[in-house]
């Protein structure tokens, strides 16, 4: 990285200007003893910060590169080094998607809930959770905010193939408690004399539970909102866990749906 931000020919002045608006406070002089190495120093200190991955797709943008096949080979290269540590670089031509090869992208929920989305064709899905792949690892507080929107696409999704229409301006829990009715499946459509009735309908009463706090973590830190300072506390595992818990309901969802519609066209 070192050497990508020295081949963008910036001057030591605009070379420091570019590393301190990311977060660092580098002083600002007009010459550089070497740039390159004030630029390895400046990569290092950023690792770990979320401010990395944006920096990253700033110094590769065609702003510095004009050149498409240029900038392409410091892609190639960056992508070479980032599979060694675990990561994937997905490259759209403009922007550097960074995915972690272990992370919650990686999880068996999200690719079963990704295999169900692929035989409904349900491209809404499969959008977010491509997203999800994107972000857990780079970008947490945008991945909480992709998670509340699978949930709130799934729950669209069951409803509307119920029969049922989606009112205006819903909550992530209306939408939720809709499609358990359409499914049969909230708590009041337990009978008394089921078995374990009482756990059973505090079990789909915490499914309630993920979807308002996730709403309440998406207003505070996720997409679509402006965030706070206190944003940078998040990171990947606050993403993983929020993940997680929305993959695991989404797909409980989407299997019983496809069940209940089994036994019905049966």
């Amino acid at each position: 990285m070192g050497d990508i931000a020295f081949a963008t020919g910036m001057n030591s002045s605009s070379l420091i200007g570019f590393f301190n608006s990311f977060g660092l406070d580098e002083e600002m002089v007009h010459m550089l003893g070497s740039k390159r190495q004030f630029a390895v120093d400046a990569w290092r200190k950023l690792s770990g910060s979320h401010e990395l991955p944006d920096a990253i797709n700033q110094i590769l943008s065609p702003h510095f590169f004009g050149n498409p096949s240029e900038r392409e080979m410091h892609v190639d290269q960056l992508r070479r080094c980032l599979k060694l540590d675990g990561y994937d670089l997905v490259d759209d031509g403009w922007q550097l998607h960074i995915t972690s090869r272990s992370g919650a992208a990686a999880t068996g929920v999200l690719n079963h809930l990704k295999a169900h989305g692929e035989r409904i064709d349900h491209e809404n899905l499969i959008t977010r959770i491509r997203i999800i792949e994107r972000e857990a690892e780079t970008s947490p507080a945008d991945a909480i905010g992709s998670a509340k929107e699978l949930i709130e696409a799934v729950c669209k999704d069951i409803i509307e193939r119920s029969g049922g229409t989606i009112g205006k301006k819903p909550t992530p829990a209306s939408l939720l408690k809709q499609s358990l009715s359409a499914l049969e499946l909230a708590p009041e459509d337990i009978p008394d004399r089921s078995r374990g009735v009482d756990a059973i309908r505090t079990t789909l009463n915490s499914l309630g539970s993920i979807t308002h706090q996730l709403d309440e973590l998406r207003g505070l830190y996720g997409s679509g909102h402006g965030r706070s300072s206190s944003a940078r506390g998040l990171t990947p595992r606050h993403a993983r866990l929020a993940v997680g818990a929305a993959g695991t309901l989404c797909l409980f969802l989407v299997e019983t749906f496809e069940v209940e519609r089994g036994t019905k066209e049966a």
